[in-house]
């Protein structure tokens, strides 16, 4: 039963952690109004292996890094310059609507899948979020992760989160394939780049507070 427990709380954590619009969830849906479901499909398995990994190297890293260390209040605050650049960058680019055409996209399932894989594994905050739910974890003692099997299951809840999510996604756009190209023509993207920029700064914020130890 407690087996189980871990497999869940990473099913959900993963799922919640991946809700934010980002180049995948992106990707699966523009993937799936242009083309169809089943190329979403592809495009989703491929998005989540790198869960695998991330979640992974967190598990073996995590038991050599003290939980009270400054380590990652640190680590937080390189994020900040990411994430404004991630928004100015999107902003910047992304004046003029998006082409919705699909030529753009890979003409196979192969191409989907390597497609939702490289823009997943270059994700530089795969490995901070799966490490912070593992260093939160040690302090609040929720679950433990004691042996091969429980690392496992934690590992797999991880992908099976970010895939569940991806295809609710695919899902829906397939589903509301004309409002989402009006959406898509009206600078989507823009409004992601805004997202970004006020998560970065959401970040400094807690990083000045966790500084100076008002948090």
């Amino acid at each position: 039963m407690e087996q189980l427990y871990i497999f869940a709380i990473a099913f959900v954590a993963s799922f919640i952690g991946s809700l934010q619009l980002g180049p995948v969830n992106l990707t699966v849906i523009q993937t799936s109004v242009n083309k169809n479901f089943k190329a979403a499909f592809w495009v989703s398995i491929g998005g989540c292996l790198p869960e695998i990994l991330y979640a992974l190297i967190a598990v073996a890293g995590t038991s050599l890094i003290d939980a009270k260390s400054s380590f990652f209040t640190y680590a937080g605050f390189f994020m900040v310059p990411l994430l404004l650049g991630l928004g100015i960058f999107k902003i910047i680019k992304y004046k003029e609507p998006e082409n919705t055409e699909p030529q753009e996209y890979p003409s196979t399932l192969f191409g989907d899948f390597m497609k939702g894989f490289m823009l997943s594994i270059v994700n530089p905050l795969l490995l901070p979020f799966w490490s912070t739910v593992l260093i939160y974890n040690t302090s609040i003692h929720v679950f433990s992760l004691d042996n091969k099997m429980e690392k496992s299951l934690f590992v797999f809840g991880a992908a099976a989160g970010a895939l569940g999510l991806l295809m609710l996604f695919a899902g829906v756009a397939h589903w509301k394939k004309e409002r989402i190209n009006k959406l898509v023509n009206g600078n989507i993207n823009k409004a992601i780049g805004w997202v970004f920029i006020v998560l970065g700064l959401i970040q400094l914020v807690v990083f000045g507070l966790r500084y100076k130890h008002l948090i």
